[in-house]
């Protein structure tokens, strides 16, 4: 039996007003208001009523096996009727259309009722339990669906259920019903598909009842005749057909007899045509009328082509002759999967892992080998991703990366190397000393410098982290994206922000500072552009507390404080990933990554203001950073690094999944080890020693992506572990 949930939400609805004045006019409404709340209870409960008988008679159909005659919609748009094989009809209904009534003034808060105390969303579902159909009543078990159902009423807007024997129950308030969310004929597949209301309105879980298979006379009602025949045999088949079925023929200027699923035709002569009537013995004809024409026969003159990732082609014709579709041989990945008879063909192809594939396909002559028309279908190979690393610098001694570069900044690198930045041309690395400087890396040719940090002080560490901002205006840094430089600030030390808005070859500017009296500027994630995005930081210390500064044509705004994300993670050292950046005043979603063990954390209801709440946590993530969201070749990937305490190195991981939607995201990090397409390591060192031979202490790590039109570039480091840079293009 297939597994079926059927959940009815209700929402709690709590009013408590307090009337100015107490005159006729305000006496009336409030009276008319309660004789609309009446009735609308009312209605409520009848709708709930009907659906739970229904719900019992679908439920015994599932068991028995019975099929569905017909799904007629309700004229109003509000649900259903369903006639069945033994003529039971059944209406089911999905509650009124647009029944949210416009959000009121917000009265005085009143006293907690007795009822509904607990805030929980009262439901009425149906679970499969071993095999059997229950009632489930706000998560309890009731009887069996197949026994008598259970009775529900409502006193004072509240609803109460009683099962068979036993005592009315509260089940919560009665303020509106909606069961079906949709009901479905499909007609190829004979089948009818019911889904049910889930959660915050979307499409809950759905079962399947047959489909009555309609009775129907299916025969070619043309017949295409060369010159001078004047005989053939026409093939006829009979839809729904019974025991007691016949088939007749009215001929007019041509002989005709009905044999088993033919009609032989003879003595053809001009104007030519027959009525041919098919009867199941209960009430129920078919008639089909044909008539004799000279032959024709054509095919959209169309490419027919099949997606690269598998799919299907519909190849659409006339004809009035009887042929036969024939695949070559050698294009074994080619099926033809549905034929109608209106000359629409479907065919269809799994995933094509070469090269570009095509085949012939040919409509033959029925009985010959005459070939009246052919098609060409073709499929194009899917690229695949091919992930190649460009170079990378390890934390063992042969690495000459450093050859040439002062001692100081060699020292400079260990502790600091755990955020970095890239543009077209240059990766970028802050100190994470207490002395000011960010590594500048050549893309192309390894070079390594450092850029120009003259009037960045403050902080423990004065470049902590640095961002590149998307710019659109052309008049800023010559049109080129701005590269961002914030500061690690403990408690009582300024939160400083310098932009090099000159160039990266001149001195940055000071364009914030904060004195927060809490730690800040580990890590810090940018979402928008300069002329209008966010900066987003996070501090554990003392409860979670984010800070949300606005950027407004390259301003920084007064920080919004607070904004809390709720969770159980203590770490001071985390990161915030926001996604989609669809509004710069709202994020919908967001991950959150720390440097401990729980894992990386998936937040929902994100934004400006207010305090999110854990959507999941995937534990078999934890320390991870840096997570990028980006589409190359037609596909959607998604890019972080990981760092684990022991014998694990950091390494760089990329799966293809879909960061869209919080639905997709959460599928998509649930079975990431499915997904995983490229994986590097950041260090070669079994035991992870640093550069200059030590054990390497590893805390954060990072990563960030360059798509351009040909290939993606992803920049990736762990602390003390190494640099490493991946290229991905399509084969």
């Amino acid at each position: 039996m297939k597994k079926i949930f059927f959940a009815l939400m209700m929402g709690l609805a709590i009013c408590a007003c307090t009337p100015e004045a107490y005159d006729d006019t305000a006496i009336k409404e409030q009276i008319d208001n309660l004789d609309d709340r009446l009735t609308k209870v009312e209605e409520d409960l009848a709708t709930l009523e009907l659906n739970v008988a229904a719900m019992k008679t679908l439920a015994e159909a599932l068991k028995t096996g019975k099929y569905i005659e017909s799904v007629v919609a309700l004229e109003d748009g509000t649900g259903y009727t369903i006639t069945f094989s033994d003529e039971t009809t059944i209406v089911i209904k999905n509650g009124e259309k647009g029944d949210k009534g416009e959000t009121g003034d917000q009265g005085d808060k009143g006293d907690t009722g007795a009822a509904g105390v607990d805030g929980k969303t009262p439901t009425v579902a149906v679970k499969e339990v071993d095999g059997v159909l229950y009632w489930f009543i706000n998560g309890e078990q009731g009887p069996a669906v197949y026994e008598e159902a259970p009775v529900f009423t409502s006193v004072d807007g509240n609803l109460y259920v009683t099962y068979p024997g036993g005592e009315p129950q509260f089940v919560g308030a009665l303020t509106g019903v909606s069961i079906f969310k949709s009901v479905v004929v499909n007609e190829e597949e004979g089948t009818v598909t019911f889904t049910f209301v889930g959660e915050n309105g979307e499409a809950g879980d759905s079962f399947d009842l047959p489909l009555a298979e309609k009775f129907a006379l299916e025969i070619a009602e043309s017949i295409g005749l060369a010159k001078d025949q004047t005989s053939v045999e026409i093939p006829y088949t009979v839809k729904g057909a019974n025991a007691t079925t016949t088939v007749d023929v009215l001929a007019v200027a041509c002989e005709a007899v009905v044999e088993a699923e033919v009609i032989k035709v003879s003595n053809i002569a001009a104007g030519a045509q027959m009525l041919v009537f098919a009867d199941n013995g209960e009430g129920k004809t078919s008639i089909r009328k044909v008539v004799f024409a000279a032959e024709s026969y054509s095919v959209e003159a169309v490419d027919y082509v099949i997606p690269g990732d598998g799919g299907q082609v519909v190849v659409k014709g006339v004809s009035n002759v009887p042929f036969e579709v024939v695949i070559p041989a050698e294009a074994a990945w080619l099926t033809q999967v549905v034929t109608k008879s209106a000359f629409e063909l479907t065919f269809a192809a799994e995933k094509n892992e070469g090269e570009e594939r095509s085949a012939k396909v040919d409509f033959v002559r029925k009985g010959t080998e005459e070939v009246l028309m052919t098609v060409t279908i073709t499929q194009p190979g899917v690229a695949k991703s091919l992930f190649t690393r460009v170079w990378g610098y390890y934390s063992v001694p042969e690495s000459n990366w450093f050859d040439g570069v002062a001692d100081n900044l060699k020292g400079s690198w260990y502790g600091g190397d755990t955020n970095l930045a890239m543009d077209d041309e240059y990766i970028y690395i802050p100190f994470g000393t207490g002395t000011p400087g960010i590594y500048k890396i050549n893309i192309k040719t390894q070079e390594i410098s450092t850029l120009p940090v003259d009037g960045i002080s403050g902080g423990t560490y004065p470049t902590s982290c640095v961002r590149i901002v998307k710019n659109t205006d052309s008049s800023v840094n010559n049109g080129k994206d701005v590269l961002l430089v914030g500061n690690l600030a403990l408690a009582n030390e300024p939160l400083n922000f310098y932009a090099y808005v000159n160039g990266i070859d001149n001195a940055p500017v000071k364009v914030y500072s904060l004195n927060s009296a809490r730690r800040f500027g580990d890590k810090f994630s940018v979402s928008g552009t300069w002329q209008s995005g966010i900066i987003w930081l996070r501090s554990n210390q003392d409860s979670p507390l984010e800070a949300v500064i606005p950027i407004n044509n390259g301003a920084l705004q007064t920080w919004i404080d607070p904004y809390r994300i709720t969770n159980e993670d203590d770490e001071c050292i985390s990161e915030i990933s926001w996604y989609p950046v669809s509004d710069n005043t709202k994020q919908d979603y967001c991950l959150m990554s720390t440097t401990s063990d729980i894992g990386v954390h998936l937040m929902k209801g994100c934004s400006v203001a207010g305090a999110a709440t854990e959507e999941a946590v995937f534990p078999e993530l934890a320390k991870t950073f840096g997570y990028k969201f980006f589409e190359f070749g037609g596909k959607k990937f998604i890019a972080w690094t990981s760092l684990k305490y022991g014998n694990s190195k950091p390494r760089l991981q990329v799966i293809e999944g879909d960061g869209s939607t919080m639905e997709s995201l959460k599928d998509a990090l649930t079975n990431y080890s499915e997904r995983l397409v490229a994986e590097f390591a950041l260090s070669n060192a079994d035991n992870d020693f640093d550069f200059a031979g030590n054990p390497a202490a590893k805390t954060l790590c990072d990563c960030d992506v360059r798509v351009t039109e040909d290939a993606v570039y992803i920049a990736a480091l762990g602390e003390n572990c190494g640099l490493s840079l991946i290229k991905l293009t399509l084969e």
